[in-house]
């Protein structure tokens, strides 16, 4: 029984096929199928877009900064613009003061010096009265 089993699978081609072919038909994958090139233009196309995101990244960070830049050197300029108005009045305040000071002093020395030359006056008419 044994030997005529073998005859009928030895004269039915299909049964000794070479183990090749069948790894080749069931093992066949989209990797197995690509070229080098094809290989080589994926990577660099992962690599494109990951250093792409990664400077797109880099460019949003920058432009956070420098409006925050602008921000902050605004608000220094309005403070500073305020802090000098601000010196600017009180100079001009302490100027005020100092000229009305200055004037009250001026008159107050006129005065002083016109009584003093009146007083000089009358001393000399005194003087020259009793002696005429």
């Amino acid at each position: 029984m044994f030997p005529t089993g073998l005859r009928g699978v030895a004269r039915n081609p299909r049964t000794f096929r070479p183990a090749f072919l069948y790894s080749c038909q069931i093992y066949s994958s989209q990797v197995a199928s690509k070229t080098v090139t094809e290989k080589v233009a994926d990577v660099t196309d992962k690599v494109n877009k990951k250093v792409g995101k990664g400077l797109a990244s880099a460019i949003e960070v920058g432009e956070k900064a420098t409006e925050k830049t602008k921000e902050t050197i605004g608000s220094s300029t309005e403070t500073a613009k305020g802090r000098a108005e601000s010196a600017t009045q009180t100079v001009q305040e302490k100027t005020e003061s100092a000229k009305q000071t200055g004037r009250e002093k001026f008159e107050s020395a006129k005065k002083s010096t016109g009584e003093a030359a009146e007083e000089t006056r009358r001393k000399a008419n005194e003087v020259t009265g009793k002696s005429s």
